[in-house]
């Protein structure tokens, strides 16, 4: 069962309009009165100590809901050190998937779609995977391949794998492959320095051609809050 005031550990993607700016709600609310330094008490006990995870989750809400269009506050600075995430059970994933699939169901969609099988995850998920560890990377493509993994597990693994901090080389490489899908339409070199341009004009892109191998992709979303 889904608790109120929640904070959701799937890819915003997945969240629709409503449930996305309730999120970004939360999380400016907590995250204001935490740099005030009296949130001790506001924050959910998983979350205390993993701080600068919650503001990186919330720069994450705001790029999704930036790359939708919606209206959004000013990013939140985070912290140069490594970001430590309070740990992801297995049930509460199961029940935030249950919820999002409750509210497609009502027609409340997200960006992403819900994957259905192994291989739709795979699509889902690989470009972030691909911009963490080229070894991982592949290494899911083979447990995929092979469908030696539950889709409830496996979903659990790609989500704490996209929770690692991405070097620059691996963003520059998955957004070079992303690139390829609106490469006849793009203005800007896949070579380009900026990589934070090459990722915005990829999100313009692919919402404007309707790309839907982007479009379903979760680092069309969450790379940006890294850069």
């Amino acid at each position: 069962m889904i608790q109120k005031n929640r904070i959701f550990d799937l890819d915003a993607g997945f969240l629709d309009d409503e449930l996305l700016a309730g999120q970004m709600r939360l999380l400016v609310g907590l995250v204001s009165t935490d740099r005030a330094r009296s949130a001790g008490d506001r924050l959910p006990l998983e979350w205390q100590g993993h701080e600068d995870a919650l503001t990186l989750r919330l720069n994450q809400l705001m790029g999704e809901m930036t790359l939708r269009g919606m209206a959004v506050p000013g990013e939140v600075k985070v912290t140069t050190e490594a970001i430590i995430w309070p740990p992801l059970a297995h049930q509460a994933l199961k029940d935030e998937i249950r919820y999002i699939a409750d509210r497609v169901a009502e027609g409340k969609k997200g960006r992403i779609r819900l994957p259905k099988n192994d291989h739709e995850l795979w699509a889902t998920y690989k470009y972030s995977l691909l911009a963490r560890n080229r070894q991982a990377y592949e290494s899911f493509g083979r447990r995929v391949a092979s469908r030696s993994v539950p889709l409830e597990l496996l979903w659990l693994a790609m989500v704490n794998a996209s929770r690692v901090a991405p070097p620059e080389g691996g963003v520059r490489n998955s957004l070079q492959h992303m690139w390829g899908y609106v490469s006849e339409h793009a203005t800007l070199s896949p070579q380009i320095e900026d990589l934070d341009a090459l990722a915005a004009e990829v999100q313009q892109l692919a919402r404007t051609h309707e790309v839907p191998y982007l479009i379903n992709s979760t680092a069309l979303g969450e790379l940006r809050a890294w850069l």
